[in-house]
């Protein structure tokens, strides 16, 4: 029969028993049926639960068709109605189901909160957004509670911060002007068997009512003074010497740093020959132009950058800095704080962590307490620190909780990069009166790397260290002592200007010199280096009756660059004026024929013999190893007139330190060359600074894990401070982690609406995916050859399904991942530098985002079931979601720690659409990734679909629905895919261990990378 009549003679007819307009349409196609008058043609017969295709091809119907009585050809069983296992009759699908096509023996029970009225092709689930609303309800309910026991709390804390600062009084004028009083740091350091020098008046008037004209210089000391401990022990006795005066540290540092230097393996020098010292109860600003080394020169003393050459002494003895890791507190030049807690959890967060162990709770939070009221912190103690989006306390405020995040874990030193930076004048004035106060008061040893500070903030420091070019040291002493310096040197400071301002001019080469027309910027350092030289030599000649001491001890006399660190009680004995004065008419002599090198000197005479005298006197340390233990010493006083001064100036016979421009114009002309490194130079010293970073590298990385191991399963006594173990740790930064979910309310929400809308688009997406079975074989032979593939294969939906729920998971779950330790990488590098142990900070980070991942896998499986009919067990479908957000959460952690903050959601995204999609085991299809005869590249990457998570989720959730439909060939045929009935639980172990994996991968990132920022 041809086969356009054959087709002519069947038709589609209504099912028995359905009335139209009654429910869902349903039909079948019937036999040709003998009809009165038309006996010619063909007709046949054909039993229910069979279908024929002519009268001699028969075949039973298959589970999920419908076969009533006289069917030509099987049809799947209409939607809106269940059929039969024996496929013969079609019942209409009850009230609270739903029955898509193919259902069989009954309808799937519709979900909770949705409706579904009799003859529901799908479920009505519009439901649950009412429920997701209510959940959001339920949220913001329990974040106003846990708000309001944070306020009972806050108003208790307030009640002992009054308290406190009612019986503290020494703190309410924290930053008003104050005497100064060295007392307590002279008798620590020793100083009764020094020289001490006392600038008075022959009419009793006080220092600063004299000028250098009328100035009596007094040296005194005790008689026959037995000096019977050696370099070694006094170093040590100075370093564990503790101090009882209340609020001071226990141990004082002074730390020395003799010809530091580093240059790069190209031969560009970052510090040359730089010297100097940094002392307890004093503030040192270190200052210089961009490119100087002024972070560097910080970098190295607490070894975060190795040094290719010089030495670092600790209290006398050569050590390295960093072995008192815990007892040095560094406050970076960005305020890097956990910006959605408040000033009070973020300062006992800080002490909590460092302070030592032995101190109970209660006497930690004390201290918080008291460091509030000291810094002036008590009316914003409760106040959320905030950020550029969440306003919060002011810029000055926020500076102050920065170095109070330091100050509460009471450090011995304090270093600060840029504490001024970003403020305005007042603000950084307010500042730095609070750097010297601390310094003063608790006897911290105070460095600074500022830039262009104003006259406010400049004058609150005293000491100054200058770096210029090529990183070479300027002038390092009081900083009162500078203007006299530059003066000598032809740079006096005008009246009407900024010191600190000028400094950086005439560094730049800005200010011409008034004595040479010749200057060049090198000069600068070349200065220093002669002045030092000539101050050793003239201090330490026997005839002056005066022992010099510098301040890098012992070993000055091989060092030719050291810095005399000038007494800070002693204040320039000249004037401005007086140095102007004095400039001009040396300038005016120098123009009248006198040589440049005579009116030098005669200038550095003048205006600097005095100040020399008093300030390298005057220089207090231990005295060096080769020096007798008996030290005989005689009282002297020596009043010298203008007449007498200037007659002894004079005097050949006495040495005097002075600086002549012709040593400068025949030895120093030009500039040293730059260092030219032959190419296997270039290699020799790459090689050997890497190795040496390499070193530290490792030995970091050890001392790291033998601290954590310790900590686990021994007890740990640290020499220099006992502080929270891992387990101590590890709840710390839980608390942490927990305050910072709920303190940040808004982004929290944001968060679960972005699971909410993610799963609502995947839901519309695959509102059409199915799975049908495949036709019969009967009816594939008589299908044309074109669409035979299409008939003896199955219509497969649910891998795109499963390719889409991954796509939305991946995605919410790393973009929101990824802000887990991204937002806070700054802060974990500070408190990894002070001790902080990764493995208790991980583990907390991740366990306080569980509730998170769990809420947002129902968040998103909830929006999901909208539009998606899933025919098997809701729960099962939550269950592997959360697991795959588990995964997900845990790449954005990788990310987190290898990628910056601002690409990592570029890098997120390629990475979701990577697992998700190439490796998903769809496209390309799994089965020809793992074909033994898969090309070549195949076979050399097949492992990246072994451990794609998004396959194996992708694989149980079709396991999982696919066995929710009827068709035979899903229980006696192969699946797509090389999936397996019996691989549904092996899928949740291997994610179980892919998630591991990534999280060891996550761990060690944040433990090995950017080693050189967590010291």
């Amino acid at each position: 029969m041809d086969p356009v009549e054959y087709y002519g003679l069947l038709k589609l007819v209504n099912a028995p028993g359905i009335v139209a307009g009654s429910g869902p349409s349903c039909q079948y196609v019937q036999t040709p049926l003998a009809s009165v008058g038309n006996s010619s043609t063909p007709t046949w017969n054909c039993p229910a639960g069979s279908f024929c295709l002519s009268p001699k091809h028969s075949a039973k119907c298959p589970p999920g068709f419908y076969c009533p009585a006289n069917t030509a050809q099987p049809m799947y069983c209409c939607p809106g109605y269940y059929c039969s296992e024996d496929t013969k009759s079609i019942t209409i699908c009850p009230q609270n189901q739903y029955c898509p096509a193919g259902s069989v023996g009954g309808g799937t029970s519709c979900f909770w909160l949705a409706s579904c009225p009799a003859g529901s092709t799908s479920a009505s689930k519009f439901g649950l957004v009412l429920f997701a609303l209510l959940l959001i309800i339920g949220i913001c309910i329990a974040f106003w509670i846990h708000n309001r026991v944070e306020a009972v709390r806050a108003h208790h804390l307030e009640k002992r911060l009054r308290w406190i600062h009612t019986h503290h009084a020494k703190h309410d004028n924290l930053l008003l002007p104050e005497e100064e009083d060295d007392s307590t740091v002279e008798q620590v350091r020793g100083n009764d068997s020094q020289p001490d020098i006392h600038v008075t008046d022959p009419n009793n008037q006080s220092t600063s009512e004299l000028t250098s004209k009328e100035a009596v210089v007094q040296i005194s000391s005790e008689e026959d003074v037995e000096v019977e401990e050696d370099w070694t022990s006094v170093g040590t006795s100075v370093r564990n010497m503790k101090v009882g005066n209340s609020g001071r540290v226990e141990l004082m540092f002074d730390i020395e740093f003799e010809r530091l230097g580093l240059t790069l393996p190209n031969g560009t020098p970052i510090l040359q020959n730089v010297s100097g010292v940094l002392r307890s109860g004093r503030t040192c600003a270190i200052m210089g132009p961009s490119g100087s080394g002024k972070t560097t020169l910080i970098s190295m003393l607490t070894s975060k950058v190795p040094k290719d050459e010089g030495k670092i002494r600790v209290n006398g003895l050569e050590q390295d800095l960093s072995y008192y890791r815990k007892l040095i507190g560094f406050v970076p030049q960005e305020d890097v704080m956990m910006r959605e807690l408040t000033v009070h959890d973020v300062l006992l967060h800080s002490a909590y962590m460092r302070l030592p162990s032995d101190l109970t709770h209660s006497q930690k939070t004390e201290k918080v307490l008291e460091i509030v009221d000291f810094l002036g912190l008590n009316s914003t103690m409760d106040s959320v620190v905030g950020d550029a989006e969440q306003r919060g306390i002011s810029g000055g405020q926020r500076k102050r909780v920065n170095i109070g995040m330091e100050l509460v874990t009471e450090p011995s030193i304090l270093f600060l990069d840029e504490p001024t930076s970003g403020l305005d004048s007042s603000t950084s004035g307010d500042v730095c009166k609070l750097l010297k106060s601390v310094a003063r008061r608790k006897g911290l040893t105070v460095a600074a790397v500022i830039h262009s500070p104003s006259p406010i903030a400049f004058n609150q420091f005293d000491d100054l260290l200058l770096l210029g070019q090529n990183g070479r040291v300027v002038f390092h002493g009081p900083r009162t002592e500078a203007p006299a310096y530059f003066a000598a040197i032809g740079f006096p400071v005008p009246v009407d200007s900024s010191p600190s301002d000028f400094y950086m001019d005439v560094i730049s080469n800005n200010v011409k010199s008034k004595i040479t027309k010749k200057f060049k910027p090198f000069y600068l350092s070349r200065y220093w280096e002669s002045y030092c030289k000539r101050a050793q030599t003239y201090y330490a000649d026997a005839r002056n009756g005066v022992e010099y001491r510098h301040p890098s001890g012992a070993h000055l006399a091989s060092s030719l660059t050291s810095s005399p660190h000038l007494n800070p009680r002693v204040s320039a004995l000249v004037s401005y004026s007086n140095l102007n004065q004095s400039a001009i008419s040396i300038q005016q002599a120098g123009n009248h024929g006198l040589p440049e090198s005579l009116a030098m000197t005669t200038l550095s005479n003048n205006v600097s013999s005095h100040a020399l005298q008093s300030s390298a006197s005057s220089a207090t340390l231990h005295p060096p190893p080769q020096a007798h233990h008996k030290r005989h010493s005689h009282h002297k006083s020596v009043t010298l007139s203008p007449q007498e001064s200037l007659h002894q100036r004079s005097n050949p016979s006495s040495p005097r330190p002075s600086m002549s421009l012709t040593d400068f114009t025949s030895m120093y002309s030009e500039p040293p060359p730059p260092e030219n490194l032959t190419f296997v130079e270039t290699v020799q010293k790459s090689i050997r600074i890497f190795l040496i970073e390499t070193r530290m590298w490792w030995k970091g990385v050890f001392a790291e894990t033998l601290e954590t191991i310790e900590g686990l399963f021994l007890r740990r006594n640290d020499p220099v401070r006992n502080t929270a173990n891992p387990f101590v740790m590890f709840w710390l930064c839980l608390n942490r982690a927990r305050l910072q979910i709920y303190r940040n309310q808004r982004q929290f929400l944001y968060d679960q609406l972005l699971h909410l809308g993610c799963g609502l688009f995947i839901s519309v997406a695959a509102s059409r995916f199915d799975y049908l079975g495949r036709q019969p074989d009967l009816v594939c032979a008589m299908t044309p050859f074109q669409l035979q593939p299409a008939c003896t294969h199955p219509t497969d939906h649910l891998t795109e399904v499963g390719v889409f729920i991954a796509l939305g998971v991946c995605f919410a779950g790393i973009s929101v991942g990824t802000t887990t330790f991204g937002n806070e990488k700054i802060v974990y590098w500070r408190e990894k530098s002070s001790g902080l142990l990764t493995l208790p900070y991980y583990l907390a980070k991740v366990i306080a985002d569980i509730p998170r991942i769990v809420l947002a896998g129902i968040m998103f499986s909830i929006s999901l079931v909208i539009f998606f009919n899933e025919r098997s067990n809701y729960f099962y479908l939550l269950f592997i979601i959360i697991n795959l957000y588990a995964v997900a959460f845990a790449m954005g952690y990788l990310l987190s720690a290898l990628v910056p903050q601002n690409r990592v959601g570029l890098v997120g995204t390629g990475f979701t659409l990577a697992w998700a999609i190439v490796f998903s085991g769809d496209a390309p299809d799994l089965a020809d990734v793992m074909s033994p005869d898969a090309s070549g590249g195949y076979a050399a990457t097949r492992w990246l679909w072994v451990i794609s998570a998004p396959r194996y989720a992708i694989e149980a959730i079709y396991l999982r629905e696919v066995q929710a439909r009827p068709w035979e060939e899903i229980q006696k045929e192969p699946l797509s895919h090389t999936y397996e009935l019996d691989q549904f639980w092996w899928c949740f172990q291997a994610m179980a261990f892919i998630l591991l994996g990534w999280h060891v991968l996550a761990f060690f990132a944040f433990k090995l990378m950017d080693r050189s920022k967590q010291k």
